[in-house]
């Protein structure tokens, strides 16, 4: 699936090819173990958001492509990953952070990969509402975080292009055990194509441990593990079923 093409508005693709494989073969990993804690064999999978497809085209090489269902507000992100990878897809309406066109209780399993990394914390919490609704009891889902390891990177440079007191608010937040959240810098590179797509309620966010075990706790769900910098030496990792 690699062979296959990179879209030329694929915000994740930063040069290397050979980086590019490894973070979206990790996710699938990550999603293939989540499929054993649930004990499914033949899940039915939801990746939310897909973009343009560095983590499907993994997923649809590990999975029934058939079984694999992928969405995004960036419609030509959808469309591309159903026409390349053979996957099922849905375009997010509004309200984007409700998912109320994605089946509910429908999947075994599901991957929020670096979404609410980048929103502010009540749209975040909406999200994990809304996104774990999709999952059946029992399911388990991939959710991945600025966190731990995040703060370690953010604490020796501005690897997020949000300027000096920006970063100073989104550590002083995270050491306080606070949800951070900030704007991106109207000069910025990073996600250029899809902020552009989206508005400026996409960001950074750099988020606690205690924040996802907060809003577990609030929705009836259950951090089964935890693997601070667990996807490319960066996001965190959380595998949360719904009780």
């Amino acid at each position: 699936m690699q062979s296959a093409p990179i879209h030329p508005h694929d915000d994740m693709f930063h040069g290397s090819t050979e980086h590019y494989a490894s973070v979206g073969t990790q996710m699938a990993d990550l999603v293939s173990h989540a499929a054993e804690l649930a004990r499914a064999d033949s899940p039915n999978v939801l990746e939310l958001p897909c973009g343009y497809g560095r983590v499907t085209r993994h997923l649809a090489a590990q999975f029934d492509p058939q079984n694999v269902h992928v969405a995004d507000i960036m419609v030509p992100a959808v469309d591309f990953c159903v026409e390349t990878f053979g996957v099922t897809g849905y375009r997010i309406v509004d309200p984007v952070y409700e998912f109320q066109n994605v089946p509910d209780s429908f999947f075994e399993v599901a991957a929020l990969g670096s979404l609410i990394t980048y929103l502010s914390g009540r749209n975040a919490r909406t999200v994990m509402r809304h996104f774990f609704e999709k999952l059946k009891p029992g399911g388990v889902a991939v959710v991945t975080t600025h966190g731990a390891r995040s703060r370690e990177i953010l604490g020796t440079v501005d690897c997020y292009q949000v300027g000096e007191s920006a970063r100073a608010h989104l550590l002083d937040s995270y050491d306080a055990g606070q949800f951070g959240f900030v704007n991106y810098m109207p000069d910025h590179s990073l996600e250029a194509k899809t902020v552009d797509y989206i508005g400026d309620s996409y960001g950074i966010a750099l988020i606690p441990q205690n924040w996802v075990n907060d809003v577990c706790h609030e929705s009836n769900l259950t951090v089964l593990e935890y693997r601070p910098g667990g996807w490319d030496n960066h996001q965190d990792v959380f595998f949360i079923t719904r009780n």
